[in-house]
């Protein structure tokens, strides 16, 4: 019985060194996060690069603004300029909706890459819309950040 006893209390202690070292070595793993998937449409922005700062050396998300876009009618491919400014430290997503209804949407859009020429859902026709680009920006592991939903207008002429 005293045998029985000392080969039970052997197995509990190997027992407890084994679940601590497994706890020690899961706790210290670094845990990666993925990435999220960058797109590989977005082409390198080659226009205006603004290089507008916040005051006093403050950290902040640059997102472009616009007061127009002219598309053209009855056309799903369509020119824009759309983009991430390359002093981002963040991924883009944007969603270009027109009269609240989305009609294009990028993927994770890297910083000093952005896109010329969109895909709409359906074309337009020729006409004056009001329309808004919904931005949201994402660290590289998924992280949320804060967004814009930057508001202008688009004229569709005919082509």
């Amino acid at each position: 019985m005293k045998k029985k006893s000392i080969y039970i209390s052997i197995i509990v202690i190997l027992l407890l060194l084994l679940i601590g070292a497994a706890w020690c070595f899961l706790h210290n793993q670094s845990v990666d996060k993925p990435s999220l998937p960058t797109d590989s449409n977005a082409v390198e922005y080659e226009g205006d690069k603004p290089t507008n700062r916040l005051p006093n050396g403050q950290k902040g998300i640059a997102i472009p603004g616009f007061d127009t876009l002219v598309f053209s009618a009855n056309q799903t491919n369509q020119r824009v300029n759309f983009f991430n400014p390359d002093s981002n430290d963040c991924l883009f997503l944007m969603t270009l909706y027109i009269d609240d209804k989305p009609l294009w949407k990028s993927g994770y859009c890297k910083p000093g890459t952005g896109y010329y020429d969109i895909e709409l859902s359906e074309p337009l026709k020729a006409g004056e819309y009001s329309a808004y680009l919904k931005v949201q920006c994402f660290k590289e592991d998924g992280t949320v950040l804060n967004g814009a939903k930057v508001e202008f207008d688009i004229t569709v002429q005919e082509a």
